[in-house]
């Protein structure tokens, strides 16, 4: 795919105008430093000796909590807006070694749920704590979960921060709740990700929006986009990516309301029989289902997708369905590793595939969905592609030993990722949905800055002196850095000589 290139002289005067930051207006909704009884405060402990207020370390003060061997504190109910950022803070100390085989997991943090009653939800947000010998500190983000209402309207959970230990002894300081924003959770994952050893490579195919075109119309027009994720846990990882804060900046105006209905092992079986409370309540735009446990189960898919249609009949709605194949691969014996280094990912189209449709879940499922006019992405095949190339060449790969390492540098425990897979995963979603990049530039002090989206991978920027048919391009050979969710290139211009400038991927 050739982008339109861009002519930059050597005088150009094109402004790039920075991205200035503004500062927050937060809204506290816990702040503990422990320095008095947290049990006082509302904090409860499971697991008695395991879960204890300590005076043993602290990062501030003299106190703070440790949990060790399951020990786990939780905070108290916050109240939440439905689908609320909230930015989460906190200091730890985990000096001892991680003992989650097939998982980098050291401890857990999570988001947990409840309703006005204080009765537990399903749905949560469970991420890593990292091994570290000395006090770290850690930055998250949540998106507040929420309960249908009538005609749609969305009700307010409670959400408790949970820190659990796996194994060995971690410690806890000055836990801090506040509200954000999208812009700000987009920059920060945008800078967690910059972290990352490895960097995703996807290039989306070219049809792939032919089953969405009411989805996209309303990013497109800046519209409001009601999306329930549906299906088991590694569909919650995914769902609980800031993907939704990404699409938001590359869609100026539009407002993404991202809902899970998630059922840990969930299948399609489940889903099939509650309908009604797991997707109809919420009147969705778009209902994406993936990392479904039940495997080949195209009957219950079915069932799925015949009683959503028979509801948007019902209501004059109009859902259009995306199913995604497993997202991810849990980390145990070698049957259980579906990844593979010969999976790429397969075209929406079941003809555009030059091999033929594979046998199996992949080639099934898209069978299914050409068969009942559904958008399909194969995440399999750009998981695959991930792991076994950038990811491998990084040294963060496919498994090479019994405890499942490098492949560990992404999961939590053996099947969920931790906050690195996720972003992971949401940048995959970014890239599906991402409309075609626009190579901007401008010109500082002898130096060329040249920026597109961060969400366009897969692109290498090349430069030519002439144009037309004899015109030769070379990939250019600079560093990239990221910047408010685009990738940033500066360059000299080379006295005045005139270049000429595109993007260009496979």
């Amino acid at each position: 795919m050739k982008i339109p290139k861009l002519r930059i002289p050597g005088t150009l005067a094109l402004i790039l105008c920075a991205w200035l930051p503004q500062a927050l207006l937060a809204d506290t909704l816990l702040s503990s430093d422990f320095e008095t009884n947290p049990t006082t405060q509302g904090w409860t402990s499971i697991g008695g000796s395991l879960a204890t207020w300590t005076t043993n370390d602290a990062f501030s003060g003299t106190h703070s909590l440790t949990a060790t061997n399951g020990g786990t504190w939780l905070s108290p109910l916050l109240p939440t807006t439905p689908l609320q950022w909230y930015r989460l803070s906190f200091k730890s100390k985990a000096p001892g070694v991680p003992a989650t085989l097939g998982a980098a997991g050291y401890a857990y943090w999570a988001a947990s749920y409840y309703d006005t009653n204080g009765n537990p939800l399903v749905p949560d947000q469970y991420s890593s704590i990292f091994a570290s010998a000395d006090w770290v500190t850690n930055e998250f983000r949540i998106r507040a979960k929420c309960l249908a209402g009538t005609n749609g309207t969305l009700l307010p959970e409670l959400m408790a921060i949970r820190f659990q230990a796996i194994n060995p002894q971690v410690f806890i300081d000055d836990v801090v709740v506040e509200t954000t924003t999208p812009e700000e959770v987009a920059q920060w994952g945008d800078a967690q990700y910059d972290q990352l050893p490895a960097k995703l490579a996807y290039v989306p195919k070219a049809d792939r929006w032919t089953h969405l075109p009411l989805t996209l119309n309303r990013l497109r027009t800046g519209q409001n986009l009601r999306v329930v994720m549906l299906g088991d846990s590694v569909q919650s990882d995914t769902q609980n990516s800031p993907f939704d804060a990404w699409l938001e900046r590359l869609y100026p105006g539009a407002n993404i309301q991202l809902i899970d209905s998630i059922i840990g092992g969930g299948t399609m079986e489940y889903f099939e029989n509650n309908m009604a409370a797991e997707v109809f309540a919420y009147q969705p735009d778009l209902l994406c289902i993936g990392g479904i446990s039940s495997d080949d189960n195209l009957a219950a898919f079915q069932s799925v997708v015949n009683q959503m249609r028979a509801n948007d009949l019902a209501a004059g709605r109009t859902t259009e369905i995306l199913i995604l194949t497993k997202q991810w691969s849990p980390n145990t014996v070698a049957d259980d590793y579906f990844l593979d280094p010969g999976y790429t990912e397969l075209d929406q189209v079941p003809a555009g595939n030059p091999g033929g449709v594979p046998a199996g879940y992949r080639g099934d499922l898209l069978n299914f969905c050409a068969t009942n006019d559904i958008e399909y992405l194969d995440l399999t095949g750009v998981a695959s592609e991930f792991i076994y190339g950038p990811a491998a060449a990084a040294g963060v790969g496919p498994p090479a030993n019994a405890n499942g390492d490098p492949y560990s540098y992404w999961l939590r425990d053996l099947i969920h990722s931790n906050d690195r897979g996720k972003l992971i995963q949401g940048r995959m979603l970014e890239a599906f949905f991402a409309p075609p990049p626009v190579l901007t530039a401008a010109q500082t002090a002898g130096a060329l800055t040249l920026a597109w989206p961060l969400a366009s991978t897969g692109f290498n920027l090349e430069t030519a002196t002439t144009l037309g048919p004899g015109a030769v391009w070379s990939t250019l050979p600079a560093t990239f850095t990221i910047t408010n969710g685009q990738n940033i290139v500066t360059t000299n211009l080379n006295g005045g000589l005139q270049l000429f400038y595109r993007l260009s991927r496979p």
